[in-house]
């Protein structure tokens, strides 16, 4: 009798477009495997949600295959990213950017020019700025009004989150909740989070769900959704959690900023579906999970606007959020490493997950087990001769360089980097799954040549 398919979990990390490309890569592999039939939830983060948005609104993952995949998901969203980009492409966000900057220097000059006393003139200046800071504000509502006109109104129609294809696979999109500290869930049947409980998505747009979980702090504001149509149940009580009392609405920023690699619904479903039983109504625990990374190095930095006095703390207190960052995404990743051994599953510690990061190459994770007398080590070598076939270690050593520096941005980022990043998350995806997960995993030597990639681009 032959052992039934593992099910599969995939999360997909922030990264600006960056990130949205990378992770497009690792799903058109899973495509082209055919191991997208096993495939359960697809969580993802900030740039990681305008793909996962992207597939959730156009087809049924679990049922598409490469070609269908190609044409509907991959080669729009790749289009639209390389030559237009989302936040800047629609028309009301040029005028938006005009506005601000108009409004910002009348703020400076109608008070310098104005024949009136200083006290006067102090007051025209704080008012200019009071109104220039009310646009400044309107910057995530002009964000999820870009999403929705470039990538979330198929035909004209805004997409509701409520239309996300759902069936047997969810589509989670994650945000962060200031004021329980917790992340809340955006799927096409619910909304959840532990704090405020249970609710229906009503008519939410997926546009507004997909800007709330990439409203990166400091670039955006925090986004504020009413929670009157959502209809929560089954908060806990505020000794436990809770809210002293229902809140009127939520305050979102960056999914990021509670788990940039958006792995935390896959391996807290288990004690999820304890807290709340209507989540697991429909769904299992995944056997598996991917975890598709593509957070930013946390570069070198000479650090000398610490001389400058106001500056250099208000800088060093960025710098502190960096250093917070990466040192708790460190330990995570070190735990998801450790969770498994793919020569000895039963050693599993919760999901058999894998790591496929954009700070590596191909050769990265087949390096390491190549010389183990195992049957990790023999698909590890597997890799490595599959891979004498297309770019050498130092030309993947300076793919890996760029990509891994790639703004995170929501500009257009051109041709060429697209088409590099997609190409990079297909084929890291493919050599990572293919040495941890056996041959359920296979290589395609066509794959490469990355000309398949650029000729997504339209």
């Amino acid at each position: 009798m032959s052992t039934p398919p593992k099910s599969l979990a995939v999360s997909l990390s922030g990264g600006g477009h960056r990130a949205t490309l990378f992770v497009l890569g690792a799903l058109m592999y899973l495509v082209d495997a055919k191991a997208n039939p096993n495939v359960t939830s697809i969580a993802s983060v900030s740039g990681g949600s305008l793909t996962n948005g992207m597939v959730g609104q156009t087809l049924n993952f679990r049922r598409t295959n490469g070609n269908e995949f190609r044409d509907r998901v991959a080669s729009p969203l790749a289009t639209q990213l390389a030559n237009k980009g989302t936040l800047f492409a629609p028309l009301l966000s040029k005028v938006y950017v005009v506005i601000l900057v108009l409004t910002g220097l009348l703020a400076i000059a109608i008070p310098a020019i104005a024949p009136a006393p200083w006290y006067v003139r102090i007051l025209l200046f704080l008012a200019g700025l009071m109104v220039w800071g009310w646009i400044l504000a309107l910057r995530g509502r002009v964000c999820a009004h870009a999403f929705n006109t470039t990538l979330f109104s198929p035909n004209g129609r805004e997409t509701k989150l409520s239309d996300v294809r759902k069936e047997d696979l969810d589509y989670i999109i994650c945000a962060t909740e200031f004021r329980s500290a917790q992340q809340v869930y955006f799927a096409g049947d619910f909304i959840y989070s532990y704090a405020l409980g249970y609710g229906v998505p009503a008519q939410l747009s997926l546009a507004r769900a997909v800007q709330a979980s990439a409203a990166f702090p400091g670039g955006f504001p925090p986004s504020t959704l009413s929670t009157r149509q959502h209809n929560f149940t089954g908060a806990p009580p505020p000794d436990k959690g809770g809210p002293p009392e229902p809140p009127a609405n939520m305050i979102l920023t960056d999914g990021g900023v509670y788990d940039n690699m958006g792995d935390q619904w896959a391996s807290g479903f288990v004690d999820r579906v304890k807290a709340c039983d209507k989540l697991g109504r429909g769904r299992s625990a995944p056997d598996r999970l991917v975890v598709v990374n593509a957070s930013a190095r946390i570069p070198w930095n000479p650090f000398r606007r610490h001389l400058i006095p106001l500056l250099g703390e208000l800088a060093a207190l960025l710098r502190v959020n960096d250093i917070l960052y990466i040192n708790t995404t460190n330990v995570r990743r070190e735990v998801i490493v450790e969770s498994f051994d793919p020569d000895d599953p039963n050693k599993t510690t919760g999901l058999q997950s894998v790591l496929v990061q954009i700070a590596q190459s191909p050769f990265s994770v087949a390096s390491k087990y190549a010389e183990a007398k195992t049957p990790a080590g023999a698909r590890a070598r597997n890799v490595l001769e599959f891979l004498k076939t297309g770019p050498s270690r130092d030309d993947w050593s300076q793919i890996v360089n760029a990509n891994a520096t790639v703004a995170t941005s929501l500009s257009k980022i051109g041709s060429e980097v697209t088409a590099r990043l997609i190409y990079q998350g297909y084929v890291v995806t493919m050599c990572n799954l293919h040495t941890f997960f056996a041959d359920d995993y296979p290589l395609f030597p066509e794959e490469l040549a990355i000309e398949r990639f650029r000729a997504l681009i339209r």
